[in-house]
C-alpha cells in the first residue's frame, strides 16, 4: 500500500512538472519577407520557439513546411495581389502572420520568347489543332472569305507548312527553322520574286515553295497600342490600338510575302492568335487578304 502511494505521488508530480513546463514555454514569434523576381518569389522567415512551419502560398498549392521555401506563380497579363500566410507552431502553442506577395504582370515580350532574359527563347508553329483557320479579306472587319478546322492545310497539300518554327529571342532577333525544305508562302510572293513553288491552293492564294534559305540577322518589335496603317490595293485600312510585330532583314511569322508586319490578337504562354497579310496574285504585290490562325508555343 505504501508503494502505490508514493507511485501515485510521483505521478501526480510529473504531471503539475509537464503541465508546468508546458504553460511556462512562450509563444513563438514570426515574421517573414518576400523577394520577388518576375513569377518566382523567394520567402525567408525570422521566428522563435518553433517546432513547425506551415507555408500557404494563397495560389491553392500544397502547404510547404520548410524554413526558406522558393514558390513560382502563374503570372498573367496584370499584376496579382497574392495573400500569402505562415503558421509556426511550438510547445507553447502557435502564430499566423500573413502578407500580400505583389506579382508583376508578365509582359507581352515574357509571353513571346518564354521570359525577360536575352538568352531567353520560344518557338512558335501554325497549330493543326486549332478551333479556326480563316481566309479574310484585309479590311477593318475581316470579312471572311472561308472558315476552316485548324488542320485544313493538310488537306490541301500544304501540311508541311505545320512544321515550319519561328523562334523569338529575349535579345530581340529571330529565325525561321524549315522542316519541311520550303517555306510556307502567297502564291503573289513567289510569283513576284520567281521563287519555285512545290504546291499551291490557288483557291487561298497560297503555297509552299521547294526550298527555302533562312534570313540572317532578322529582327522583331513588339509594338502595343499602335495605329497600324495597311496599304491595300483598295486604299488604307487603319488598325487602332492594336499589338502587332514588325520585322527587319527578313523575318516574318507565318507566311512570306511583301508584306511581314502582322497583328497579335491574343498571346498566352502557350497560344498566340495572329492576323497575317499577305497579297493575292490578281492585285499586286500589297495585301489584299489575311490568315486568321493561332500558332502554338513547342
Amino acid at each position: 500500500m505504501k508503494k502505490y502511494f508514493n507511485l501515485v505521488i510521483l505521478l501526480f508530480v510529473a504531471l503539475i512538472f509537464v503541465v508546468g513546463c508546458k504553460k511556462d514555454a512562450p509563444v513563438p514569434t514570426a515574421t517573414f519577407t518576400a523577394t520577388v523576381n518576375d513569377g518566382v518569389v523567394s520567402f525567408a522567415a525570422t521566428v522563435t520557439n518553433d517546432t513547425k512551419y506551415e507555408w500557404d502560398f494563397g495560389d491553392g498549392s500544397y502547404i510547404n513546411t520548410i524554413k526558406a521555401p522558393v514558390h513560382t506563380y502563374s503570372q498573367l497579363s496584370t499584376p496579382q495581389n497574392i495573400n500569402v500566410s505562415l503558421t509556426i507552431k511550438g510547445p507553447g502553442g502557435e502564430v499566423t502572420v500573413k502578407q500580400v506577395v505583389v506579382v508583376p504582370a508578365k509582359t507581352k515580350m515574357q509571353y513571346l520568347t518564354g521570359g525577360k532574359d536575352a538568352s531567353k527563347s520560344r518557338k512558335w508553329r501554325l497549330s493543326s489543332t486549332a478551333a479556326v483557320f480563316a481566309i479574310a479579306y484585309a479590311n477593318a472587319n475581316f470579312n471572311q472569305l472561308g472558315s476552316y478546322p485548324g488542320n485544313i492545310l493538310g488537306a490541301v497539300g500544304l501540311a508541311k507548312a505545320y512544321g515550319d518554327e519561328f523562334v523569338f529571342k529575349g535579345d530581340g532577333t529571330m529565325t525561321v527553322v524549315s522542316k519541311g525544305g520550303g517555306i510556307f508562302a502567297s502564291m503573289a510572293y513567289c510569283m513576284g520574286t520567281g521563287t519555285a513553288m512545290a504546291v499551291n491552293y490557288s483557291g487561298g492564294g497560297i503555297a509552299y515553295t521547294s526550298a527555302f534559305t533562312a534570313p540572317t540577322g532578322a529582327t522583331f518589335t513588339i509594338n502595343e497600342n499602335k495605329n497600324y496603317v495597311l496599304p491595300t490595293p483598295i486604299g488604307d485600312v487603319t488598325y487602332s490600338g492594336v499589338m502587332t510585330l514588325s520585322f527587319t532583314n527578313g523575318g516574318f511569322l507565318g507566311i512570306k510575302d511583301f508584306t511581314s508586319e502582322c497583328i497579335i490578337k491574343k498571346i498566352t504562354d502557350t497560344s498566340m492568335d495572329a492576323v497575317i497579310f499577305y497579297a493575292h496574285p490578281s492585285y499586286g504585290v500589297k495585301p489584299m487578304l489575311c490568315l486568321l490562325a493561332t500558332f502554338e508555343a513547342i
